[in-house]
């Protein structure tokens, strides 16, 4: 479909150029063989490019589906459901990524669920805030473990973490998408990570829930 309207889009900028020349020359003169030509031409590399792309993010995304389509026995999931968030996170400025951030004992596991936006969907985060919500999925930790060892993902050490902080005021670039607030991750590396909490969630809560049992060291600061 997109080939074609790129096709037709092809003739009808030729025709508009072709009324134009007439209009300031007073000659009407299309070389339609050309341009049929040129126009397929533009219309197959579009559809080769979007055809391309669509294998690059079909392949891309068949490890998540092998994980998520996994059927773990009954034995192998946590007693209860663990806590987690979405949240967005700023690279290279102006870029951003998104992640579902997993509230391990053991410290966060994060699973890149999706790459760069912008607000043409408000609500783009949504179904991955119904897998948090999912109970019997956050009982599976093996699965969390491994989406956040998919490309883009991460964990992080509870020894690693020396400071929690809580930022509420709204993220500068976000351009109408719902969000809760900033947690913001010290570690002692010196290194930081800032999460931005999409939708409608308390980020105290967030922090208290990450903080819970914490190794010696950890602190929170408001």
């Amino acid at each position: 479909m997109t080939a074609l309207t790129i096709f037709f889009g092809s003739l009808f900028i030729i025709v508009v150029r072709g009324l134009i020349d007439f209009a300031f020359d007073g000659k009407f003169h299309i070389d339609w063989p050309l341009n049929l030509k040129l126009a397929g031409v533009f219309g197959s590399i579009w559809f080769i490019a979007v055809f391309a792309w669509g294998m690059i993010v079909g392949i891309r995304s068949q490890p998540v589906l092998d994980i998520l389509d996994e059927d773990p026995e009954e034995s192998a999931l946590l007693k209860k459901p663990l806590n987690g968030f979405v949240a967005m996170e700023f690279f290279w400025l102006i870029l951003n990524r998104t992640y579902i951030v997993f509230i391990a004992p053991e410290g966060p596991y994060g699973w890149q669920a999706h790459g760069p936006v912008t607000n043409r969907d408000l609500n783009f985060f949504q179904p991955y805030q119904n897998m948090v919500d999912n109970r019997d999925f956050m009982r599976d930790l093996a699965s969390m473990q491994k989406l956040s060892r998919l490309r883009g993902g991460f964990f992080i050490d509870r020894a690693a973490i020396s400071t929690i902080e809580v930022n509420d005021r709204p993220k500068w670039g976000m351009g109408g998408i719902p969000e809760s607030g900033r947690i913001v991750l010290r570690l002692t590396s010196n290194k930081t990570r800032e999460f931005i909490l999409l939708g409608s969630v308390y980020p105290d809560t967030i922090r208290d829930k990450i903080i819970l049992a914490p190794p010696e060291g950890v602190t929170s600061i408001r």
